[in-house]
């Protein structure tokens, strides 16, 4: 009985993976040449990376992410990047690109939120390559916070305020690289 037990919780714990929404995706090939031009329609994911992590955004900055693929809705499908452990996973470039690819996206656009700054860092990177299609900076015009003693904000809902005051003025951006991504497309 205790066999059965261990062998039936096994099975249950192999079921429970990391979801990779590929089921209509086709592989993406790694390739050493960053292509010129976008093939669009495609599928794009998006990493909101603080402080070196990714992190979940507060509801009202999510509500202008997720206002972003409506805009944006004749370029492809949109999606947040799932990884490791969801809340905060180390978001090198080369993690973010490898999990994107195992998830089949064909681009991923990487949001890099500097609080301190009150700037953030936009890239679009095709995931087969690697390599940079587009980059971006916005800066907020509020300028950055701090934490106390002037290092990192720890306390969730203040690094909300701060962030939520960087997309506002990222989106924009954003929307502007997406637009120049569809007038390059092949």
């Amino acid at each position: 009985m205790k066999l059965m037990m261990i062998v039936y919780l096994a099975a249950l714990l192999s079921a429970c993976s990391m979801p990779t929404f590929v089921g209509d995706a086709p592989p993406i090939p790694v390739t050493s040449k960053t292509p010129d031009h976008f093939e669009l329609p495609a599928r794009f994911a998006f990493a909101r990376v603080v402080y070196g992590a990714t992190q979940a955004a507060g509801m009202r900055e999510t509500a202008l992410w997720t206002d972003l693929p409506n805009q944006a809705e004749r370029l492809g499908s949109f999606s947040l990047l799932i990884g490791g452990n969801v809340h905060r996973w180390s978001a090198t470039r080369a993690n973010l690109i490898e999990t994107a690819r195992k998830q089949r996206f064909n681009y991923l656009l990487v949001v890099r939120m500097h609080p301190e700054t009150g700037s953030a860092d936009v890239a679009l990177l095709h995931v087969g390559s690697g390599g940079v299609m587009a980059t971006a900076q916005a800066v907020s015009p509020s300028g950055g916070r701090r934490g106390f003693w002037g290092g990192r904000i720890k306390n969730p809902s203040r690094l909300q305020r701060a962030t939520l005051k960087i997309a506002q003025a990222t989106a924009p951006v954003v929307e502007e690289m997406l637009r120049g991504a569809a007038e390059r497309q092949h």
